[in-house]
Order: C-alpha cells, then structure tokens, then sequence
C-alpha cells in the first residue's frame, strides 16, 4: 500500500535528533519532508562522528543516516531576508512544520506559530523543546541527556545506589519524544481534515520523561514512597521471572508472571519433570531453591539449544541481546524491523500499515543536496536560484 501520509508535506526547521526523529517517523509513513539546513553549516548534529565524539568511528554518520532517511535536504539561511521569504513560500504549500528552535531564535526569525499561521492557516506547527511552553525554564534550552535522562528521573531509577548514575544511551529520549511528536502530528491532521483548521503541537523532553516513568511517579504518589531502582531492585520472587545464563555465556530472559498456571509446562519443556515432584507448587519461600536449580540446568546447554526447546512451548521467554545480535534475529527478519538503505541497514520505526514495513525512497542526503530541485519544483527560475546562490542565501 502507499504511505498513509502519501501527498502530505512536512518543513522540518530542526536540528540534533529529537524533533528530526519526528520528520523520519513521517517519512517513513510516505510524507514528503523537506529538511531545511544552514547552507555553510547543516545540521550540527553532522558533525559528531568527525568530531571525534564516537572513539573508533569512522566514514559515515550513523545518526545522521538514521535520521536522515526519506528526507529532502536544502540549504537555506534564514537569516537572510531572501531566504527568510523564500521558507515562507515553502510554508504556503506545507501541510506540517516541525521546528527545535528555541523561542528567541523563532521570534528574532518570525517563526512562531501565529507568524507562519498568517500564511498557512491550515498549518500544522510541531514544536519540540526541553522543559515545556510554560514555567521558569520554558525558554531554556535542553537535551535529552538534561532534560529527558536527568531532570526526567530515568537515571535516577535505572541506577544504584551510592554507585555513579547509569549514562544514556544515544538520543534515547531523542527517539522516544519524536515517536510522540509524530503521533501528535497524525491526531491534528485528523482534526483538521474534520474541521479545516490547523494547530500547535507541543512535545517536551521532560513531558516524555514523565509519561515515560509515569508507573513508577504515579506509585511515588499513590504510596508516599518510591518502588526500588532497577539497580536496588530485590529478586523476583516469582523463579520464573528473570535470567538464566547458558553454557554459552548467553542469557536467557523468562517473563511468565502466572507461575502456577506455567510451571507444569515449563518444567516438561525443560526436561526437568523432576522438579514438579519436588515443587508442586511453587511458594516464595521456595524461590531461591528453584532457582538454584534453574541456573544449574541452563547452565548444562548453550542459548540456541534452550531457544528451540522454549520456541516449540507456550512459554514466556526471550533472549538477552545485543545491538550485534538483533539483526540475526528471526522475528526483526520476518517483520522488517531493519531497513536497506543504500549499502546501510537502518531501523524502521514500528508502526507497521497494511501488514508492510516502512521503506527507504531514498538514503540520508548532504547538506543542500535537494536545494536546486526543490526550488525548481516551487517554480523558482535558474536566473533566481543562481543568485541566491551567489549571496549565500542557498546552497
């Protein structure tokens, strides 16, 4: 089927990963996104791999490739009054603007909502920021390592106490807002197919922190106290929750949280019927011995032999990957959870249309690759598009 957002145009004004991460999500849905760039900069976040952030990487710009899938790049300084009348050209014709600026740089640019709902009212604007549209720090910028990681509690639950703080992984809350910009974008084009009307959208990275670890506030204020991080967090009580290392060195992760309805099956799937003789009902109390018993057999066989017991049973369980691992992995394979884009494999976001993974039109693009041929498509002529050039107002 074609992409549900077929003939829908998306301006991405945005930079780093956590509003682009919305423009790939809809990209990936069969928008078109113009992804507009500083014609001599680009995209700062283009610069992390030659910056040397990542020790060993070389040659290609692994966000950048995720990121920039789908996505038309132009470069266009705004700061320039013909550049500046030029996006408002792009925004007559647009259906979603997502913009990260922060709000001085959208006022001193004209790029708040009512500046472009003056030339678009049907406009969809997009914002995504780091603590929210109101409050002391509204106008404060933010990461997701800040805004989302730290202010937002996760690090807090994922690590120990008294040990130092457990480190993000890349763009993590990047990902996660984005996916919530994008879901934002779709319920608003829903509205205005309804009622014509166009609308603001607002993400934060603390807002997605919140919803995030809304389990473990909402019990936090429920009961006065907070549930134990994950590095503090007491064993399961239940033996069949949690891992088991194999003979490989390999971890196994069983999750059947209804232990006396599984635990005549799993045993027998196991080989171990023994154990039912033993424990015919499993207790709390007899945790710690079942699963002393546990690690000892998994212990006797490598992962992939215990992953085609465990496979032909109704048992819950999956193993304990790596990032190396996952594109070996049956199910990503069969679903098409890894994307082929030009000699690179990249991750599709996982909504999934008619039964059909996302697909790659084309891979990430330079900065500006797109400029003449978008312009061209806006009707602007050769004699226009050189000059511009010529002033540095294109690239």
């Amino acid at each position: 089927m074609t992409g549900v957002l077929d003939g829908i145009r998306v301006l991405e004004v945005a930079e780093w990963g956590f509003v682009p991460s919305a423009g790939t999500v809809l990209g990936d849905w069969g928008a078109e996104v113009i992804k507009v760039e500083h014609p001599r900069f680009g995209d700062p976040i283009r610069g992390l791999i030659t910056g040397g952030l990542i020790p060993g990487a070389s040659g290609r710009n692994f966000i950048v490739e995720q990121l920039g899938r789908n996505k038309r790049s132009i470069g266009l300084d705004l700061a320039k009054p013909a550049g500046r009348e030029l996006l408002d050209r792009f925004v007559a014709g647009a259906d979603v603007f997502l913009t990260s600026f922060l709000d001085d740089a959208r006022e001193r640019l004209h790029l708040t909502y009512d500046d472009l709902r003056r030339v678009n009212p049907r406009l969809i604007y997009a914002r995504g920021h780091g603590q929210g549209q109101r409050g002391p720090d509204a106008r404060r910028g933010g990461y997701d390592g800040v805004s989302f990681w730290a202010r937002g509690g996760i690090a807090d639950r994922l690590s120990t106490t008294g040990q130092p703080h457990v480190a993000q992984r890349p763009a993590f809350g990047d990902f996660i807002g984005g996916a919530c910009i994008a879901g934002g974008v779709a319920a608003a084009l829903f509205r205005r197919e309804r009622t014509g009307e166009g609308c603001e959208v607002d993400v934060s990275l603390l807002g997605t922190a919140v919803w995030v670890l809304s389990p473990d506030i909402t019990a936090a204020l429920m009961y006065g106290f907070m549930l134990p991080s994950s590095g503090d967090m007491p064993r399961a009580p239940n033996p069949l929750v949690g891992p088991y290392v194999c003979a490989d060195g390999k971890p196994i992760v069983l999750m059947m949280l209804q232990v006396g309805r599984f635990w005549p099956h799993f045993v027998e799937t196991i080989g171990r019927p023994d154990l039912l003789e033993r424990f015919p009902d499993p207790a709390p109390e007899q945790s710690d011995a079942i699963r002393e018993e546990l690690a000892r057999h998994f212990a006797t066989r490598p992962r992939e032999d215990w992953s085609a017991r465990l496979r032909a049973s109704n048992c819950i369980w999956g193993p304990l990957q790596t990032p190396l691992e996952l594109p070996d992995d049956p199910q990503v394979q069969a679903n098409g959870y890894l994307l082929d884009a030009g000699g690179v494999r990249l991750c599709a976001n996982p909504v999934q249309f008619g039964g059909a993974p996302p697909t790659v039109r084309w891979p990430a693009q330079e900065t500006g690759a797109a400029t003449e041929e978008v312009l061209q498509e806006l009707g602007c002529s050769w004699e226009e598009i050189a000059r511009w050039k010529d002033a540095g107002v294109i690239s």
